[in-house]
């Protein structure tokens, strides 16, 4: 079994990285962030956008989000419908962090995250995936930019969508949910002393890719996986 696991900050490309090998590795790939934000919706539709642990222990368990392929596309499933295009705005992404602070949310996720892992070759990103979902992965990295590079990105990727926002908003977004992601009090996003840090404030998603691709590669190879 293959196992490749990706952290990293919001907007620093993890997705697409993540998608870019698991094609020239004929991988699958999980996205874990999609489980927390089909999450996130579930409570958005119940106008709940602000959680205290009593909210999180009367409602965690009144709804089922699953993740199923269709060929190499991710489909995510919540009660059984797909929202994959509904959960990718970027409040269901700042709901996605604001669970994340919850250990019967992570749990959920890491629990969907590891069945996958144990089941397929895969590429899996996400917050905690190196340290704590796939601690023992045959090929960890970090992904990074700076917050400027990720929010212009992210701008880019609402417009694509035809959603409006403006930089200012998505700077702070993005700078809050960096807090979140690594200050919270468990399943704190971490660089582990085994993962590949890459930086790629100045590459393209290509170049990324094409990188990270190489470097796993040669893993693999010197673990006589490939």
């Amino acid at each position: 079994m293959i196992n490749i696991a990706i952290d990293g900050y919001a907007g620093s490309g993890k997705g697409e990285l993540s998608k870019g090998l698991a094609k020239k590795l004929n991988l699958k790939h999980l996205d874990t962030g999609a489980i927390l934000r089909a999450m996130g919706l579930y409570f958005a539709r119940l106008n709940i956008e602000d959680f205290t642990q009593a909210i999180i222990d009367k409602y965690i368990k009144t709804f089922e989000v699953k993740v199923v392929f269709e060929g190499d596309k991710q489909i995510t499933l919540l009660n059984r419908e797909d929202v994959s295009k509904e959960i990718r705005s970027e409040k269901m992404g700042g709901l996605a962090s604001k669970l994340a602070i919850y250990p019967e949310a992570m749990e959920k996720m890491n629990n969907i995250s590891r069945e996958f892992a144990e089941n397929f070759d895969c590429v899996i990103d996400g917050r905690n995936i190196t340290s704590e979902v796939l601690p023992n992965a045959d090929v960890k990295f970090f992904l990074d930019a700076s917050v400027e590079c990720r929010a212009n990105r992210r701008l880019q990727d609402d417009y694509n969508r035809g959603v409006q926002t403006t930089y200012a908003e998505v700077l702070e977004s993005l700078k809050k949910r960096d807090y979140r992601d690594t200050h919270r009090e468990f399943s704190r996003m971490i660089v582990t002393h085994d993962s590949i840090v890459v930086d790629n404030t100045n590459m393209t998603i290509a170049q990324t890719i094409e990188h990270c691709y190489n470097l796993a590669v040669e893993k693999l190879k010197e673990l006589g996986k490939i």
